[in-house]
């Protein structure tokens, strides 16, 4: 949990110290129950939103299932893009997936701080790329593969993402249902968890408690056709590192 929306990654090496007080001035924190809507897919978009403590997810849904896009942590922000792009209507819908509270600002006040701090602009392509990033991947996961290699490679993303070694083994150190990780596969919660019992029984996995152990990680690497991308390449929220000094940032 973060203690003031400053000391965030989004305003990581970007706002001035005589300065954090007037852009905390600008968000207002706003507390979520579990299982909350922020907004749903087509809504208009007024206000962004910098998560202080709990979690999201990003997501679509019809009658029949719910596919997951993505999530977001403490420190991360959600709904800059219609905040910035002239069409404000939603991209996909959001929820609180515990206990969440939120510091949120509106467009107007979005506005104030670019007007002062342009690099804000800058941090938000790269939240945006890194998103259209992990939705290629996601495409892949929903079009390409089949169920068994969209399990492994999940898996995958979990170990490098929530990876906590243990004397079981790898302990996927976040706590989601099968039914979760079915949709963030566009999988039914039966296959999933079908695939789930035969990586246990080939032990590759242990299954304990409502939790996932990594035990073969380089049998699970083959399952998923090999890694053909580097294990940081599946963090799914790099932004964490952007820092404004490196030449990526200096060339924009």
């Amino acid at each position: 949990m973060y203690r003031s929306v400053t000391d965030t990654p989004f305003f990581k090496d970007i706002v001035h110290q005589e300065d954090h007080e007037w852009v905390a001035t600008k968000f207002r924190e706003k507390k979520f129950n579990k299982g909350q809507v922020l907004y749903m897919h087509g809504d208009e978009g007024h206000e962004m939103y910098i998560i202080k403590s709990g979690a999201l997810k990003i997501y679509r849904q019809d009658e029949n299932r719910e596919i997951i896009f993505g999530h977001q942590f403490p420190g991360e922000a959600i709904g800059e893009l219609e905040i910035f792009h002239h069409d404000n209507h939603r991209t996909a819908s959001v929820a609180t997936m515990e206990k969440t509270s939120l510091w949120v600002a509106t467009r107007t006040a979005m506005e104030e701080l670019v007007s002062r701090y342009p690099a804000i602009l800058r941090k938000t392509i790269y939240i945006l790329s890194e998103r259209l990033s992990q939705a290629d991947r996601k495409l892949e996961y929903l079009v390409f593969l089949d169920v068994r290699i969209r399990v492994a490679n999940l898996l995958l993303d979990l170990h490098s993402n929530f990876g906590k070694e243990t004397e079981t083994g790898t302990l996927i150190d976040w706590k989601i249902t099968q039914q979760h990780l079915a949709n963030m596969i566009g999988a039914g919660r039966e296959s999933a968890a079908r695939i789930l019992n035969e990586f246990h029984d080939q032990d590759i996995i242990e299954l304990k408690n409502r939790r996932i152990y990594i035990l073969k990680l380089d049998a699970l690497k083959r399952l998923a056709g090999g890694e053909t991308q580097p294990g940081d390449e599946r963090l799914w929220h790099s932004t964490h590192k952007y820092d404004l000094n490196t030449s990526h940032f200096r060339n924009l």
